[in-house]
């Protein structure tokens, strides 16, 4: 039999690459002749390295760089394999060719991650093999495709150990540095929270790898101060216990070599609980629960378990019955057979003519290096005017793509202060439609790998600010929910639904209210075209309405919908101020709970000018006035984040976190004072009954320059913050509730435990009304 294999790179390090191997070796020994097809251009010496080093040695064995005319050669053998979902597109011209050859599809992701047309691409496959029999069951399912077999990935390389190998300190990683697929960040909190909780414990994590995310794991050794227990590309120990948190994985190739080995395994099962079922039956692995708590535990009791001779011998024994498979090849093709037999006769497929620009990306960039060879080319890619317009036709075409996307009624996009962190009134409506609305899909915008480490932590899809992912999962939510201004690129569709949540209630004047002429002018020119994309707005009060009303000029937007349900980010104040999510809360931040301890929230907001500090006070002095079980955290807004370190290293009493992974509600719940100047954070903090004290360092000049709606000190008590730390100490000390009722009553009315619930009903029930609406006006209108 003539078998191809169709493959993205099989010179790259990688779980799918070393399968495809395994894969040739058996079909080779088993008599057939093997074409493998390589997406990837390679050269001379990265094909002798591959032969020499995988020790393949056959007249009957080739490896072809792939083309588009290669379908054309594909079709002319007895089985194709393909083994990257994306590339079930190729099928059809495959068999437009030669409908007679058998296609098999592999699928080596999670089926989470495949694509919503996915079974558009399974027409032209004839079989289809997953991991393990839920796979199958849930893939048939998905897609009503039945032509599906479980059979692991050809394991032949696996080198068995009969000794168990023990260690009591060693943990190790080695995989690929993507945090949003392998989450080795969860396992960096996990060892964080041992090591300043379990101070007598000798641990030791080694991650080895590479990829974008090492910054990130850099970033966070260094944030949590972890230096002499976390190494990263270091040697690597020879006895340990190896760690996956992955949340999807069919197999896991690290885990299968360690185990083999004689090394233990810690590992998740898997979102989809994949890995238990492969594993659960080994003595040498134990299961996580992404709980960091309850997997210190686990950890730690896993460290200190024997893995004794008898059980390894037993792990051997499944070893061998499961993963090292006599005659895989003739077992991998008569599944195969079993399922093409059931298959009704296909009819002759058309060829596809046209494919994206994506599809064709590798013949482009083959054109575009064999042309930048040539000087005269050369000089004509390389000018700029020449480029700009190349990037212009690029940028026409792809937003021609874009606009045709249409929304979905189960997608939503979410963001909180355009991704800088997940946070405010988007992350409590975001929560509200997970718990309340589980069909909802729910994209939650973020900037950088900080945020996205936040939000899966919700269970939710981060896509990246400014992305092509971004641009695709925006324009097909048909509810896009924002603290701020949305992009500009993204437009809106006419079917989609804008809310706008703001992000507090405006003490200070703003956008049409400022007192200065000329920047008054300046933004409102530049705000009022993106105000009028709104199609709700979230108040809190009469009062909040009317100030928005004068800011926002919103008589000018006729169909606007103002929703006084209160603020959904209140909803979780009002509900959760408890010494449950309190102790909760301190173990997020403190990796420790202590009933004792209390917080100072220092949180001036921003100013335009740059600056070294954020106040005058000294609050290393200040701590010196107060008793040792109050700290202070520092709040930074985010353009001012860059003084973190400053503050973080100021005194081991006060702390300053990354802003991507706060929450600021979070800190009002913890916090047993608040000291600010003129934030909004005032009137959310003020639900609490805690102490608030005003900064007035520059208050004459801001008022002259920005101005304000009300002088907030006929609304409550609110003490001016001595700039006398011992006074300031005193103030704090003598100062343990003031009662801010009667302002809430007049500034936050609307405010109250379920207005997330309530919004979300609002909004939902009314676009269902309209959608029936319409629906009943097109019927009236054709009959």
């Amino acid at each position: 039999m003539k078998i191809g294999i169709f493959g993205f790179n099989i010179f790259a390090k990688g779980g799918t690459s070393r399968s495809n191997i395994n894969l040739i070796h058996s079909m080779l020994e088993e008599g057939h002749q093997v074409v493998y097809f390589n997406y990837q251009p390679f050269d001379e010496t990265a094909y002798t390295e591959l032969i020499i080093h995988e020790n393949i040695q056959s007249d009957h064995f080739t490896i072809r760089p792939f083309k588009d005319e290669d379908e054309h050669e594909m079709a002319y053998v007895d089985y194709l394999i393909i083994t990257r979902e994306s590339f079930f597109k190729y099928a059809q011209n495959v068999k437009h060719f030669n409908p007679h050859v058998t296609i098999v599809g592999e699928i080596h992701g999670p089926l989470s991650y495949l694509p919503q047309d996915f079974s558009t691409d399974l027409q032209h496959i004839d079989a289809v093999r997953v991991s393990t029999l839920s796979i199958q069951q849930k893939f048939q399912a998905m897609f009503d495709y039945p032509y599906v077999f479980p059979l692991y990935v050809n394991t032949r390389h696996i080198a068995i150990d009969n000794v168990p190998s023990n260690t009591r300190r060693n943990l190790l990683i080695k995989s690929r540095f993507e945090d949003n697929v392998k989450d080795i960040s969860y396992v960096i909190r996990l060892i964080n929270y041992i090591v300043k909780n379990q101070s007598h414990v000798d641990i030791h994590l080694y991650l080895i790898g590479y990829g974008p995310s090492m910054i990130l794991y850099k970033n966070l050794v260094r944030y949590y101060q972890l230096e002499d227990y976390i190494h990263i590309n270091g040697k690597q120990p020879r006895n340990y216990i190896y760690m996956s948190t992955s949340p999807y994985e069919t197999l896991g190739f690290s885990i299968l070599e360690a185990l083999g080995e004689g090394n233990k395994a810690l590992i998740y099962q898997g979102n989809d609980k994949v890995l238990k079922e492969i594993y659960e039956p080994f003595h040498g692995i134990e299961f996580l629960t992404k709980n960091l708590l309850e997997d210190a535990d686990i950890l730690l009791q896993f460290l200190n378990r024997k893995y004794t001779r008898d059980m390894r011998d037993d792990d051997v024994k499944i070893l061998h019955q499961s993963f090292l498979i006599p005659h895989y090849a003739s077992l991998f093709l008569s599944k195969v057979d079993t399922c093409v037999a059931a298959r009704p006769c296909q009819k002759r497929l058309r060829r596809v003519k046209k494919r994206r620009f994506t599809d064709n990306k590798q013949k482009y960039t083959e054109l575009y290096l064999k042309f930048n060879d040539k000087l005269l080319f050369r000089k004509i890619l390389n000018n700029p005017r020449f480029k700009a317009h190349i990037k212009n036709i690029y940028y026409k075409r792809t937003e021609k793509l874009q606009n045709n996307i249409e929304p979905l009624d189960t997608h939503v996009f979410v963001e909180s202060f355009h991704g800088n962190n997940f946070s405010g009134d988007p992350k409590y409506i975001a929560l509200s439609l997970k718990e309340h609305y589980p069909e909802m899909q729910i994209f939650v915008s973020s900037k950088n790998a900080l945020v996205d480490m936040e939000i899966r932590s919700f269970g939710l899809t981060p896509v990246r600010f400014g992305s092509q992912a971004y641009i695709e999962a925006f324009k097909s939510s048909k509810y896009v929910f924002v603290n701020g201004n949305t992009w500009d690129k993204v437009g809106k569709h006419p079917q989609q639904i804008f809310v706008q949540t703001w992000h507090g209630f405006p003490l200070k004047k703003m956008v049409g209210n400022l007192n200065n002429p000329q920047e008054r002018a300046k933004q409102l020119n530049a705000f009022l075209p993106r105000m009028m994309k709104w199609d709700y707005l979230l108040t809190s009060s009469h009062i909040n309405t009317m100030l928005f009303k004068s800011a926002f000029k919103l008589d000018q937007h006729h169909h606007l919908q103002v929703l006084t349900d209160g603020a959904p980010r209140n909803s979780y104040l009002m509900h959760h101020h408890n010494a449950t999510e309190r102790q909760k809360i301190q173990f997020k931040y403190f990796q420790h709970q202590d009933k004792d301890k209390q917080y100072v929230l220092f949180c001036p907001t921003w100013r335009q000018e740059k600056r070294d500090c954020v106040s005058n006070i000294n609050l290393k002095k200040l701590l010196e006035y107060l008793p040792e079980h109050i700290h202070i955290i520092v709040k930074l807004h985010p353009n001012e984040g860059h003084l973190r370190n400053h503050y973080n290293t100021l005194d081991q009493r006060i702390h300053c976190f990354y802003n991507e992974l706060v929450d600021i509600q979070e800190l009002y719940i913890i916090s047993d004072w608040m000291i600010t100047d003129y934030s909004s954070t005032i009137f959310d903090y003020a639900h609490l009954n805690k102490p608030i004290f005003l900064l007035h360092e520059d208050q004459m000049d801001y008022n002259q320059n920005i101005g304000f709606n009300f002088n907030i000190h006929q609304l409550g008590h609110f003490p001016i913050a001595s700039h006398n730390e011992e006074k300031l100490a005193q103030q704090i000390k003598n100062t343990t509730h003031i009662d801010y009722t009667h302002m809430i009553q007049r500034l936050m009315a609307y405010d109250h435990e379920k207005s997330d619930i309530k919004v979300l009903e609002n909004i939902i029930r009314s676009t269902k009304e309209d959608t029936l609406r319409q629906k009943k006006n097109l019927l009236l209108s054709l009959t």
